[in-house]
């Protein structure tokens, strides 16, 4: 309880959000009312090309340099730190994909300034957690962050990113319905502290995707918009709960194994709607709670991918990640853990999802 109260003394949310057709034209009123006049801007050079030199051309009277991010490692962070270290630095703005935002976020951190998030594209939660997914040594490790103060997030701009990296936003987002319900089992078979509200919000925004998965279509202004207030609900509950808890349960950990293992060519989002269904597909059959089918149906109306071959995955190489899933995070309860599924378990259950 100690830690938990300790928890809620330091939580933070971004203060502004905003999402969307003009986001980006919110930026200098941000950056005024949080009376941020030095501004460093983090981007990627592709997107400065098509949408951070705008945001450059607006700020040009704040922006002491920009920094392009070029890899996720702590390396280069420390670097950039050293290189503004002297300088009166008040905000790192951030504008690009999930690379370049979890960069601004640990480095905002580390300069303890404020971080604000202009996601160039919708590929996963990290729009407004905080949390930063880096490789060291090849291998994912998570890192915790500030969250960002402020997010702008711009459907104009999102609308016209790599479709690939939006239906991996979506395959994030409705892996919520998993996470919840193995949080739930942890409140259930351990104990766990558990907090309805963060997962009413984790769980609502999939919901109502899920409820459109006939008529989805994530170029609609309106199920894009969706999408984007998801995945930054997604982050802030991280933020109210202090854990990945609410969005992170047995389908994380297997895309974890796959990452571990160094198979297929799957985005994040990708690899989680794999695990989402072979999840949902377990908790229904054990406990008569879920529609794994649904979930399928609702990815393969978006084109994402639902098999194996098309993360280029073999059968044996999903059944390792699933049997190597069951050996991480071990404090983190989840259906692996209630059911320890054995091989042929998970044989079945690929074999009856059409996985592989």
């Amino acid at each position: 309880m100690r830690k938990l109260v300790s928890h809620l003394k330091n939580v933070g949310f971004p203060r502004i959000v905003e999402v969307s057709e003009n986001a980006r034209k919110k930026i200098r009123n941000v950056l005024e009312a949080m009376e941020c006049s030095s501004v460093v801007l983090v981007t990627g050079k592709n997107v400065y090309q098509t949408t951070a030199n705008k945001v450059e051309k607006r700020l040009e009277d704040v922006i002491t340099r920009t920094i392009f991010v070029s890899s996720l490692r702590m390396e280069e962070v420390r670097d950039v730190e050293f290189e503004i270290g002297f300088e009166e630095v008040d905000s790192i703005v951030g504008v690009g994909g999930g690379k370049v935002l979890d960069f601004g976020k640990v480095l905002a951190t580390e300069l303890n300034v404020p971080f604000i998030s202009m996601p160039s594209t919708a590929s996963h939660d990290g729009i407004a957690s905080p949390i930063a997914s880096f490789k060291e040594g090849g291998k994912p490790i998570s890192i915790s962050t500030d969250p960002p103060a402020a997010v702008l997030a711009d459907i104009t701009i999102i609308r016209n990113s790599p479709i690939r990296l939006i239906r991996a936003g979506y395959g994030d987002l409705i892996s919520n319905v998993t996470a919840v319900k193995d949080w739930k089992l942890g409140k259930d078979v351990k104990d766990e502290e558990y907090n309805e509200v963060a997962a009413s919000m984790a769980l609502m925004p999939a919901n109502l995707l899920l409820v459109e998965a006939e008529r989805l279509d994530l170029k609609t202004p309106s199920h894009l918009e969706l999408l984007v207030k998801g995945l930054i609900l997604s982050g802030v509950t991280i933020s109210l709960v202090g854990s990945s808890r609410p969005v992170s349960g047995a389908e994380h950990k297997f895309s974890h194994a796959l990452d571990y293992l160094g198979y297929g060519e799957g985005l994040h989002g990708e690899q989680v709607a794999i695990g989402t269904i072979i999840m949902e597909y377990f908790h229904e059959k054990a406990y008569g709670v879920g529609d794994w089918e649904l979930i399928k149906r609702s990815l393969e109306k978006i084109h994402s991918p639902t098999t194996a071959k098309e993360l280029s995955l073999t059968k044996e190489q999903i059944i390792e990640a699933l049997e190597y899933a069951k050996k991480i995070r071990r404090k983190r309860y989840t259906i692996l853990e209630d059911l320890n599924p054995t091989k042929d378990d998970f044989e079945i259950a690929l074999e009856k999802t059409g996985i592989v």
